[in-house]
């Protein structure tokens, strides 16, 4: 399995990008005030803890409260405490609000915790109520603009081209049908009692209609595709009793929408959300209730009874396609992105999803992760649960039981090469190794900053040298679309704008290297950790830091040098310390955490081992020495005293960029653990960088109760 993205992030434009679209979302009068303050229950503000960030609100309060002051109340859907909340709002004189997933919500389904992209709040009703008028009919009858439909044409195309539905957490392959002359007619069921069906004026009758007409169509092949719950017998279905009837075949597995809508003619259906996934396909739809996109022409609508008459007789007005997805997607839905809680777009929340799903896919499977100490344990599952895995942890060396239930065993960097005491019958589990990012965190690991940014390689580690690691066959291979070589530009610009490195720690001021200098070039020389992996893989020789450091002097006898040493040698975490007296016949500076943008900046040269400074150098376009192998050498990029073991091409620096800090890692968010991108955890760190962690959060981190 391949752990590398191959999927760009396109939301990583300008910063401006979509802010017309969400300035138009947030100023439409029937929703809340941008910075309202908002009633809610208990329960509703515990499981959607979202509803601030998406309705702009200032603060959600306790609607326990009766008499908080507020600007109006807010309930999900049409459960108990919705109910509650309306005759709330009625007795206080103030507007209530209909809660509701909007129509593009996750990667997997909201009861198992997936966070949503959207939200619609409706002052008027709820989209799947046909009994009353609702907010997106008014919305609908008013039409949309030229700019909203030609946006609307583009949203549509991007949701058919990634395949995406609401919950996008369906393996999306190939159904196998028998070869049929007649219509593929696939029929929807739905769980019996559930509100969708009641909310569109409809009821079992409705169903047997359904299922009588579709069997009465001559030559037609009936598909049912049941719903999940139904075919885990956790449910009732409507169309059960057509089991066993010549030319209806049922489907129960778990499947894409998409994955059937690519072998039907037509979809007929209640109320189900299929049938607008349908409707953004252009494939005939046939409804018998109403549900929302019923009555606008889009639809053949045979449903019957008096709330069917009245909605129907409300939605006289044909809309086209571009402008019910106007509607419905962009002008009725609101949309938040969950990493930032931030308001945001249809066209980045697509992203996201995109995204996400492309994560979810890449770590299916069941993964054991041995000798992981407690206060990592939190980020490692965050970086590999999903809808389609699961993970587990155990000590250092796994039972044969754990073993023979797994399907990847997960390790810490480079120290596990073969199976361990017992695991020899497992000799051809695939062995995961996880490491580091290369912009990690506002803080050191070994004081149990939780890691933002993960690299997970099959083959080995991108430190070390001696075989071909992940990184360096992507590096190697990869085509770089200018795309996404404009990002990798992009991302370069804003490194050096907020002074990212890896640990992005506290720095002390800096001297005037310049003044000190007094006219010589300035050479920087990286100290590292001396039992460092990327030393012992790196094919430096054994190069010690004083080597190094005689190696470079040397080399530029003139020169100024200033020697860096390493953050976690100089916050006393790990040993290995130059001797001050040695040091100071060498080098004419020791700068401890002294800021690296005014170092780089200052540097005429950066000479390393295999330090990581000298990529961040890179970024900063200084001239860069190695004298080991690390990942970013050997690429036509940095002067080489040692030769790659293996070929390697010329790349340009943002080539080099897009591989190690796009595609490579794996990235979480350090507020939310969401999966993320590297843009992300840049403006986190920017803006947190300078925050405190409290003694209880580090404590919890250490015991691996808390990120």
């Amino acid at each position: 399995m391949n752990f590398v993205r191959s999927l760009p992030f396109h939301a990583a434009g300008p910063a401006n990008a979509g802010e017309a679209a969400i300035a138009a979302a947030i100023q439409a009068n029937w929703l809340p005030p941008q910075g309202a303050t908002l009633l809610a229950f208990l329960p509703t503000r515990l499981r959607f803890p979202l509803i601030g960030p998406v309705l702009g609100a200032a603060s959600i309060k306790p609607a326990e409260i009766a008499w908080s002051d507020a600007d109006g109340v807010v309930g999900w859907g049409e459960k108990p405490l919705a109910r509650l909340g309306r005759r709330l709002a009625a007795m206080r004189g103030i507007p209530y609000w209909s809660l509701e997933d909007g129509f593009l919500r996750s990667v997997g389904l909201g009861k198992a915790g997936a966070p949503p992209v959207s939200m619609v709040a409706d002052d008027l009703g709820i989209y799947f109520n046909a009994a009353q008028p609702s907010r997106l009919e008014e919305l609908l009858q008013r039409g949309a603009g030229k700019p909203d439909l030609a946006r609307a044409r583009t949203l549509r195309a991007m949701i058919v081209e990634h395949r995406l539905t609401k919950y996008n957490h369906f393996p999306d392959q190939q159904i196998a049908l028998p070869a049929t002359h007649g219509r593929r007619i696939l029929l929807i069921d739905q769980v019996a009692g559930d509100y969708s069906v009641t909310g569109a004026g409809a009821d079992e009758h409705a169903f047997r209609h359904m299922a009588n007409e579709a069997c009465a169509v001559p030559g037609a092949t009936v598909l049912v595709k049941s719903h999940p719950d139904i075919a885990a017998g956790y449910a009732r279905g409507y169309l059960g009793h057509l089991a066993g009837r010549p030319n209806i075949r049922f489907i129960d597995e778990a499947i894409s929408p998409h994955a059937l809508l690519d072998v039907v003619d037509e979809v007929w259906t209640v109320s189900s959300q299929f049938g607008f996934d349908a409707i953004l396909r252009s494939i005939p739809v046939t409804t018998f209730g109403v549900p929302f996109y019923a009555g606008w022409g889009l639809t053949r609508d045979w449903a019957e009874g008096a709330v069917a008459d009245a909605a129907l007789r409300r939605r006289r007005r044909p809309v086209s396609l571009d402008a019910f997805v106007a509607a419905t997607l962009l002008q009725y839905a609101l949309y938040v992105d969950p990493v930032t809680k931030q308001q945001t777009t249809a066209e980045k929340a697509i992203d996201r999803l995109v995204a996400w799903r492309h994560r979810a896919l890449q770590r299916r499977g069941i993964y054991l992760c041995a000798g992981f100490s407690r206060h990592k344990r939190p980020t490692i599952r965050h970086l590999l649960q999903g809808p389609w895995s699961t993970v587990s942890f155990c000590g250092d060396k796994p039972t044969k039981k754990q073993l023979a239930r797994a399907d990847y065993l997960v390790r810490w960097g480079q120290n596990a090469e073969m199976p361990g005491k017992g695991e020899a019958h497992a000799a051809t589990l695939p062995v995961l190794h996880i490491e580091d990012g290369f912009i990690r965190s506002a803080g050191l690991g070994a004081k149990l900053t939780p890691a933002s940014s993960l690299c997970i390689d099959r083959e080995a580690l991108y430190y070390d040298a001696t075989r071909e690691s992940g990184l360096e066959r992507l590096l190697r291979t990869a085509s770089f679309d200018p795309l996404l070589l404009a990002r990798a530009a992009r991302l370069r610009q804003r490194i050096v704008q907020y002074g990212i490195s890896k640990y992005n720690l506290n720095a002390t001021a800096s001297p005037d290297y310049r003044t000190l200098a007094a006219g010589r070039r300035i050479i920087t020389v990286a100290g590292q950790v001396p039992d460092d992996a990327s030393l012992r893989f790196g094919l430096t020789g054994g190069l010690s830091n004083l080597q190094l450091l005689q190696m470079v002097r040397a080399r530029r006898p003139d020169a100024f040098l200033v020697y860096k040493e390493h953050p976690d040698l100089l916050a006393g975490k790990r040993q290995g310390l130059c001797d001050a007296a040695a040091l100071d016949t060498l080098a004419d500076l020791v700068a401890g955490n002294v800021g690296l943008d005014a170092l780089l900046d200052a540097s005429d040269e950066v000479h390393v081992a295999t330090s990581q400074l000298g990529f961040e150098a890179l970024i900063r376009q200084r001239p860069v020495w190695c004298y080991g192998l690390p990942f970013y050498a050997g690429w036509g990029l940095t002067h080489d005293a040692v030769t790659p073991l293996r070929p390697r091409r010329a790349l340009p620096l943002d080539a080099l960029i897009a591989g190690v800090l796009i595609l490579y890692p794996s990235y979480l968010s350090g507020d939310t653990g969401l999966p993320c991108e590297v843009e992300d955890i840049i403006d986190e760190i920017h803006a947190t960088r300078h925050n405190k962690t409290g003694l209880l959060r580090r404590s919890l981190r250490r015991i691996g109760w808390a990120r």
